[in-house]
């Protein structure tokens, strides 16, 4: 894979044809299904769930850099990130949770939340498209039905 020219960058980066503005509200695009809404965030479960669990915390507006979010924006960026992998640690116990935020294939701020498990190599690198895995239509709804419960339920609690 290669970078994008310049110019097409540039325009990523203004946020023209960003298809995470696009996809992160929609209920499912090509990649993903819609969780929940938060403060500052969309919440994705991925449909390549090689690594059981896999989410994403999308920013809502388009900003390239953390640096370019409020002071406000970025607290509440953060405790959406912290509710979630809360949820997801009280879902599925894992040795240890990564927080991924990359960027190069698409500038918008986001989070990938991978869950490491005792059967994983804590030395590998983290590819989450390392093999393709896909799992049945009701095993996505009952995720996603987890997620939502166990983050309603942590919100209700602070």
């Amino acid at each position: 894979m290669q970078w994008k020219s310049p110019q097409k960058w540039a325009e990523l980066k203004q946020g023209i044809n960003c298809p995470l503005c696009t996809d992160l509200p929609l209920k499912e695009n090509k990649f993903s299904f819609l969780v929940t809404e938060l403060q500052q965030s969309y919440v994705q479960l991925p449909k390549n769930q090689y690594y059981y669990g896999y989410t994403i915390v999308g920013f809502k507006r388009h900003a390239n850099e953390l640096f370019e979010l409020s002071p406000q924006e970025l607290s509440e960026f953060w405790q959406d990130v912290s509710l979630v992998a809360q949820a997801l640690n009280e879902i599925y116990h894992p040795a240890k949770i990564d927080y991924l935020i990359f960027g190069h294939h698409c500038p918008h701020v986001h989070c990938h939340l991978v869950l490491q498990t005792f059967d994983s190599d804590p030395s590998a690198p983290v590819k989450t498209d390392e093999e393709d895995v896909f799992l049945k239509p009701e095993e996505y709804q009952s995720m996603i039905q987890k997620l939502n419960d166990t983050i309603a339920k942590l919100k209700a609690n602070i």
